[in-house]
């Protein structure tokens, strides 16, 4: 081994790199980006297009169908779904994963440009790539009072500061693509007029709206010129003013000259309320910060907190009464969970050098294998910057579980060099041969463990981009390892223990003194494994028997575990201090109408001492609102328990409130795909049979143990006022469609006149019914006078059939079809495959008996990533197992050898399933003493579903890894094996020997990388609920799998032999067919 020998002699060159990857390292830690998760980019592109005033029907037909034609037809479009609303058509085109989203959109925007038939009023369709970094906000700010005396302010009032200061202000802040604002209504002119007092004075709609719209403009007329000058020729008609509205001529009735203000008043007011937002029982405005694309999340929190203390600073200095206030932050959280790894990462550090002080016994030969833990660990960084990765919660967990893996090979190289200078060869010549000896097998386990980590990064799925950080991280960390073994540990081992050839080493300091009971303890310990494997191992009926016993020992394990296999799930739940209530109004109902059902409770929540602040909100984009419960209540195991408390406990209180549909109470998961929410798709031809099967459906569905909730999409029972054209009676008066469609308009939503220029600043300028006690009713548009051009009055009556009916509120497509979905709300403690398949096997199999061939029912949503990662998963699984089976035939040199080692991954796994479940018993009692405490109702109906540990995409990324880890141990075993029967022993001389020398580093590997992993399985705070599954499973799979390896791997090799599969040394050490042309290799 050329590369040990030059780093044994050049060790000025090794101290320099080892610095230098240091330094590089620590830079590159300060300037990789931080986020709470790694960056999600969903190849889902969705389309919007506006369109006020159309009926969700209108939207449908008018815009949906037509986009839909065309967008049919994109490349690689996995899945098109669309919703249609009131003035608005969302497409959502989700693409198969991996796909280059830049040529998808440059493909999309492409069809929408072939589509030429939307309304000529319709907006411009607008595309928005979906991705984690702008789909959620990082931070939420509000609007508060300076002093609690002052008056309430007005949220439109607020609302225009907003837009005018506070928006643009963020926006150009490093860091933040967009900001959402809520609370509040766009400022329009209103010309509102007195419909009565337009009849008394023969004036049609027609001539208000083409006065109004043709003398509100500018015309250029170019140039005059003069013989030294050329002026700018331009008509200047533009309103600059309310009063030049009011004084714009409508026409003249004979002597009579008839303006505006004969029947209209001018306001400079805001459109229609639609959104209302309360921050504790006030009304106030919301700000969501998005941030952008790769953008540090810490970074830009910090700047958008100082851009508040600016802006308070400038609102103050222009006598404003308002200020901001931050109420929610990423950063927070992101802190806590950082901070958290950090010392997690600190402690199982600790751990895992405690673990080789008490094996080693020498401080000189812990700092030789310690050194390998802060190399390998910083130099990682490197590793996320070449790769053009971040620093978040899943790849720091990932250098948290590297941290006792990461000195496995160092253990493995320094515990063989100790082996050699025992035999008195002097420290150099020791260095050299136990590192070069064990070479080999330090190779083939960094192999294997990177072997698995391969196929992971390829994983193009949501949970495969969370995964690919972790990947890469622990495969970084244990390639960099591999080559701090056979380097620097060599290289510190000649610098740092000085013996020459012919002396005798000599135990640790330590260990012949305070840890000499530990020594003996563990002779005691090795001389018991040892007789015990002679007996097994020798070729005896007895040690048969035995031998067999073992076999079935294990294979019952086997079966056990596989009866405690647990349900899976998709991405862990996380535990934020927030509780969302969501709310579905009946259709139809005003913001201020739903502010009013839940305002006595909202007292309550305002009261509540666990409750820092909560907020309600009620727009067309999210109805609802939610708690934000004090920071420090929600921390740690009790915390978690409390917040699951208090959204059972809210999630009653609100849905006993009368006036909503259905209102429930939720925890806010961490990620946003991590809901436990999965859809029910039911689609055909017919709306009002789907919506007859929906409600079906909901009331089964609603019994199945485990869901939390049903909440249908759809929204029926639209009230409806409906104008009717009568043709025949509005064609003998030459009266069109679209003239009464602008009257209607004009005495409702008001009709647009284009913009009002107020000193720069365009907003809508519209027409509209003066909204005061003398307002038309519902009886009253029949008989409302209505003048023709032809100066000949009727009533709007005439001119239509009114009726009043209800229509739904928003229409569903899954392709080009019409759905219903049924979104299904699983309990947090409830694994989401549990319940998908129950409501399969209960609900939809009875339900498709009773429907024909026209509609079709499916689970979707979260559903489909669950099953779509599973597969990748298992994929990937598949891989790993055959390129380590590869590895170990070319390690082995025999095609059979490998099999054996590889039933210690079906032991691992068989472990990973027992820790999960001997974790949630023993978490069970903890929770319901917690919950006794407090004296919870049903506590233990509330424990029994409760599982701590759930079989998430993470947690099964746990099993995948054991595949690679757990066959290091094997490996050191059958590796040493063929070394002593290369070097002339026996068979079974070979083996017991391997068993007895490979024991101490097996037991050193396996106890240090055990104890590192021990804060993160069972640790407590924030970010800890997402990896403590992956540390029970790897804790578990690692734990019992050695155990049984220790037996199960010896006794299956001695069973080949006894079976006539035997290995010489003429079988491992060759002559080439230079020497010997005879010489051919063995099948074996």
């Amino acid at each position: 081994m050329k590369f040990i020998d030059q780093s044994i002699r050049n060790y000025h060159t090794v101290t320099v790199i080892i610095v230098m990857a240091l330094v590089i390292g620590a830079l590159c830690f300060q300037t990789l980006p931080r986020q709470l998760t790694p960056t999600v980019d969903k190849p889902q592109i969705e389309v919007r297009t506006e369109y006020i005033g159309l009926s969700p029907n209108e939207v449908e037909r008018n815009i949906t169908r037509r986009l839909e034609d065309q967008l049919e037809s994109v490349e690689g479009m996995k899945k098109m779904t669309s919703t249609s609303q009131h003035g608005l058509s969302t497409i959502n085109l989700e693409f198969e994963w991996g796909i280059d989203k830049d040529l998808a959109v440059l493909d999309v925007n492409n069809k929408l440009q072939q589509v030429k038939d939307l309304p000529v009023n319709a907006d411009k369709p607008t595309l928005r790539s979906i991705s984690s970094d702008n789909s959620s906000p990082i931070m939420w700010i509000v609007f508060d009072k300076p002093n609690e005396k002052m008056p309430d302010l007005d949220q439109n009032y607020m609302y225009k500061i907003g837009e005018d200061i506070i928006v643009p202000a963020f926006r150009r802040v490093k860091g933040i693509a967009d900001v959402w604002h809520f609370g509040g209504e766009d400022r329009e002119m209103r010309v509102e007029f007195d419909p009565y007092s337009m009849a008394r004075l023969h004036v049609t709609y027609k001539e208000v709206i083409d006065r109004l719209t043709k003398e509100n403009q500018n015309t250029r007329a170019g140039f005059h010129d003069e013989e030294d000058r050329a002026y700018t020729v331009r008509g200047l008609g533009e309103f600059l003013n309310p009063k030049d509205i009011l004084d714009t001529v409508v026409k003249r009735d004979g002597d009579k000259t008839i303006r505006i203000r004969d029947f209209a008043i001018v306001v400079d007011g805001f459109q229609r309320t639609d959104s209302l937002v309360r921050i504790s029982g006030k009304l106030s405005n919301a700000f969501g910060v998005i941030r952008k694309a790769g953008a540090n999340v810490v970074e830009t929190c910090n700047l958008a907190a100082q851009k508040v203390e600016e802006l308070n600073t400038e609102l103050l200095n222009r006598g404003l009464p308002l200020k901001l206030k931050i109420v929610y932050k990423d950063v927070d959280y992101i802190d806590e969970a950082m901070r958290l790894v950090k010392s997690n990462l600190g402690l199982g550090a600790i751990l895992a050098v405690t673990v080789l002080l008490v094996f080693l016994g020498s401080v000189r030969s812990l700092l030789i294998v310690a050194i390998s833990i802060p190399v390998s660990l910083v130099s990682v960084f490197i590793v996320l910057k070449i790769f053009d990765r971040s620093i978040n919660i899943i790849s720091l967990a990932g250098m948290a579980f590297a941290v006792g893996m990461v000195v496995d090979n160092s253990i493995v190289v320094l515990e063989n060099i100790y082996r050699h200078l025992t035999m008195k060869k002097g420290v150099f010549k020791a260095a050299y041969d136990g590192a070069s000896e064990v070479w080999g097998a330090v190779l083939a386990s960094t192999l294997t463990t990177l072997a698995v980590f391969i196929p992971i990064v390829f994983i193009e799925e949501e949970a495969g981009q969370m995964f690919r950080d972790i990947a890469i991280t622990i495969s970084g960390c244990i390639a960099l390892s591999l080559i701090v073994s056979v380097t620097i540990i060599p290289t510190l081992t000649t610098l740092l223990i000085r013996l020459k050839p012919g002396e005798e080493y000599r135990p640790g300091f330590i260990h012949r003194t305070l840890l000499r009971p530990v020594v003996l303890l563990g002779k005691g310990i090795s001389n018991a494994y040892s007789g015990l494997m002679k007996r097994v191992l020798c070729h005896s009926s007895v040690s048969l028997l035995l031998r067999l016993g073992i076999l079935g020992g294990v294979c019952w394990i086997l079966w056990y575990s596989g009866q405690t296999l647990p349900k899976k799930d998709y991405l862990p739940y996380g535990n934020t201090n927030m509780v969302f209530m969501l709310i579905e109004p009946v259709a139809g109902t005003p913001a201020e109408t739903n502010m009013k059902y839940l305002a006595e409770y909202e007292k309550k929540i305002v009261d509540m001492e666990d409750v820092n602040r909560n907020f309600l909100v009620f727009s067309p984009r999210f109805n609802g609102g939610g708690a934000i419960i004090e920071k420090e209540l929600a921390q740690g195991q009790r915390g978690e328990i409390k917040m699951a408390v208090k959204a059972n406990e809210m999630g009653r209180e609100i849905f006993a409130i009368p006036g909503y549909r259905f209102a429930f109470a939720v925890q806010r998961p961490i990620f946003r795909s991590a809901d436990k929410t999965f859809e029910v798709e039911i689609t055909g031809p017919e709306i009002f049979k789907l919506k007859d099967i929906a409600l079906s459906l909901i009331g089964k569905i609603s019994g199945i143990d485990g869901v939390h909730s049903v909440r249908p999409e759809f929204k029926f029972g639209n009230p409806e006022l409906r104008f009717l054209p009568r043709r025949e009676d509005a064609a003998r008066l030459n009266m069109g469609m679209q003239e009464i469609g602008n009257i209607i308009e004009s005495l409702n939503a008001g009709k647009y006149l284009g913009e009002f220029n107020d000193n720069g600043e365009p907003i809508d300028f519209v027409l509209v019914q003066k909204k005061d006690d003398n307002k038309l009713g519902l009886e009253d548009y029949r008989s409302l006078p209505v003048w023709t051009d032809e100066n000949l009055m009727t009533h709007l009556g005439h001119l239509t059939n009114i009726e009043i009916d209800a229509g739904p509120a928003r229409i569903d497509h899954i392709g080009t079809e019409r759905a219903i979905k049924l979104r299904v709300q699983v309990r947090k403690d409830m694994p989401m495959q549990t319940v998908i398949d129950r409501v399969e096997e209960n609900v939809l199999v009875p339900t498709r008996l009773t429907v024909n061939e026209k509609f079709g029912l499916r689970i979707g949503g979260s559903a489909d990533e669950l099953a779509s990662t599973e597969r990748s998963l298992a994929t990937s699984f598949v891989y790993a197992l055959g390129f380590i089976y590869l590895l170990l035939v070319a390690l082995f040199s025999s095609f059979i050898r490998p099999f054996i080692v590889m039933l210690t991954v079906v032991l691992a796994v068989s472990g990973s399933f027992l820790g999960i479940t001997w974790n949630n018993w023993y978490q069970r009692g903890n929770i319901k003493s917690i919950l006794d405490e407090w004296n919870v109702p049903n506590a233990q109906a509330m424990v029994e579903g409760w599982n701590w540990i759930t079989f998430d995409i993470l947690t099964q990324l746990g099993v995948v890894i054991l595949a690679g880890i757990v066959v290091n141990n094997a490996i050191l075993i059958v590796h040493q094996m063929l070394n002593n029967i290369k070097s002339g022993m026996e068979e079974r001389q070979a083996l017991l020997l391997s068993c007895e020398t490979r024991l101490r580093p097996i037991m050193m590997t396996v106890i240090s990388s055990v104890f590192g992993m021990i804060p993160l399985a069972f640790g407590e705070g924030a970010g800890t609920e997402l990896y403590r599954g992956m540390g029970t499973a790897l804790i578990g799979g690692l734990s019992i799998s050695t155990f049984f390896t220790l037996f199960l791997v010896p006794i299956l090799i001695s069973l080949a032999i006894d079976m006539g599969f035997h290995t010489t040394k003429d079988d491992l050490v060759k002559e080439t067919l230079q020497t010997n042309p005879d010489t051919l290799p063995t099948p074996s």
